[in-house]
């Protein structure tokens, strides 16, 4: 094999790769407050011999319902909130989503039992005698935002609590202002819960932070440990596959940490500072998609939650974020993401027709002239097998094995296309409850199998060299039954993006051979 055959597609690919990148985003700029050394981990001890003890428990003073709840729904330009005079909570959340010609509610947040007190979000719990039953006092709108007032005086603290909910955005901004009564001090906690969406398959429930760098990290729910705690956390929260729930600002955040819910779940919990006097402090939320036009809209830090641009992966974002967006334009003239998906494949197809072309050609004539010597060593020393492999090294060393040399370009130029777009495909809220044909969620795998299916007799088409040996087509079978079976876990958009390039692979490999006869 001559590795300088394979060597310079390899680099034209890297290369084309980082112009791609550099050029059309830039060096990707941290946030101004991404330089302060807040976001510190720590594990608290059992006890309090080193440092205080994480507090997730709750008293409440209040146990007996004094007047029936008052429910407040808020509708914005991008979901309907519901909030509740007990514990003056975000009781339900319900997000507005276009799926084909119809618009659909996504619910995040339920509404809890009554022996679920701890869980309802953006609980204000105190270090002892919690109030739980709470007065609206105020509640006033206008085009931008719409603002509610709650307020408690039981206990040993007053506790007022004024939520800003942003009609444009997915921003929540909180303000809790905290009264104690003379020779008292006050500890106040915040529980705000992660997002849930029981019908998603194979969710996966995460807690996000920022860590001292500034990048935001995020750690699965079976790795959080329950005594891990931050220090001052800039940002702070949890997602799953398609929505985030955390603080993205604040003021006055001490420490902050997770508790786990029913094995499916997870408490935010935020611990804010102690207080003998009146004091009030500011945070600021963002409780909405993954969305990145929504994502940038408040905090643009936040597209590190989505799943191409973290870890290795983030290698392949901006091609990631370009498709994207690419996708979504084809959508709106389309109005459907399955015949978008085609499209984008074919326009994909299309830029690299030339690269392919020129590659198959290539192969061709390599496998043809290949095989020629190869005919012409087994002639002339079919009487002398030893001599014939010597030969037959040395032919592969000089020349090189056919088909790795500039004829292997386009394949290489394909798989950083291919990575990024089938993390778009597979995580995307776009998809999600998208339907196409058959299928009803293009975010899900296929329910009938039939992309599978079509995939694997899509590999069966390719074109293969004519030698008339049945057993040169063993590899080719056996790859299809490979990739059509592994299909079957596949989001349906990734299939049918999978089937689409085979189908045009295939049509354009006929149409070339027809053309060189």
């Amino acid at each position: 094999m001559n590795i300088k055959e394979f060597l310079l597609p390899l680099a034209l690919a890297i290369v084309s790769f980082w112009f791609f990148q550099y050029f059309f985003f830039g060096k990707q700029q941290l946030p101004a407050d991404s330089v302060e050394r807040s976001g510190q981990r720590f594990v608290a001890p059992e006890g309090a011999q080193v440092a205080k003890p994480l507090n997730k428990e709750v008293d409440f003073i209040d146990m007996k319902r004094p007047a029936r709840a008052v429910l407040t729904d808020i509708e914005t330009d991008g979901a309907y909130y519901h909030f509740s005079s007990d514990g003056a909570s975000l009781e339900r959340l319900e997000f507005k989503r276009q799926a084909g010609q119809e618009e659909i509610a996504i619910d995040t947040i339920f509404p809890p039992n009554d022996n679920e007190k701890e869980q309802r979000c953006f609980l204000v719990a105190l270090s002892e005698k919690t109030p739980y039953y709470y007065k609206l006092v105020n509640k006033e709108e206008d085009e931008n935002d719409v603002k509610l007032t709650y307020k408690a005086d039981d206990g040993d603290c007053v506790v007022e609590k004024k939520f800003t909910v942003f009609k444009h955005s997915y921003q929540l901004d909180l303000n809790v202002r905290l009264i104690p009564k003379q020779g008292v001090s006050c500890n106040s906690r915040i529980f705000f819960i992660s997002p849930f969406m029981p019908e998603v398959q194979n969710d996966i429930v995460s807690g996000i932070f920022r860590n001292e760098q500034g990048k935001i990290e995020k750690v699965a729910l079976k790795s959080i440990n329950s005594q891990d705690g931050w220090i001052k956390p800039s940002l702070f929260g949890s997602d799953n596959k398609y929505f985030i729930q955390a603080m993205i600002a604040n003021d006055d955040i001490q420490r902050a940490y997770y508790d786990i819910i029913n094995q499916n779940k997870i408490l935010s919990i935020l611990e804010g500072p102690s207080v003998a006097q009146e004091k009030s402090w500011n945070l600021s939320f963002y409780f909405g998609s993954k969305d990145l036009k929504a994502l940038n809209a408040v905090d643009p830090a936040l597209e590190q939650t989505l799943d191409f641009a973290s870890g290795w992966l983030s290698w392949f974002a901006p091609v990631a974020k370009f498709l994207l967006a690419f996708l979504i334009f084809l959508y709106g003239y389309v109005k459907n993401y399955g015949l978008a998906i085609i499209l984008l494949t074919l326009i994909i197809k299309l830029i690299l027709m030339p690269f392919t072309m020129r590659g198959e050609s290539d192969s061709r004539k390599q496998r043809a002239d290949f095989q020629k010597k190869q005919n012409y060593l087994q002639q002339k020393y079919k009487h002398d097998r030893q001599r014939l492999a010597q030969e037959q090294a040395q032919l592969i060393k000089k020349h090189g094995v056919p088909g790795l040399g500039l004829g292997c370009l386009p394949n290489l130029l394909q798989i950083p296309i291919f990575i990024a777009l089938s993390r778009v495909l597979s995580s995307s809220i776009e998809l999600y409850k998208a339907p196409f044909l058959w299928v009803s969620d293009l975010s899900a795998s296929d329910p009938y199998y039939i992309l599978p299916i079509l995939i694997t007799i899509s590999i069966f088409l390719q074109p293969q060299p004519t030698t008339g040996d049945v057993k040169n087509r063993l590899p080719m079978i056996g790859l299809a039954l490979l990739v059509g079976g592994f299909s079957t876990a596949f989001s349906a958009g990734l299939a049918l993006y999978i089937f689409a390039s085979n189908m045009l692979q295939v049509a354009q490999s006929y149409i070339q051979r027809s053309f060189s006869k």
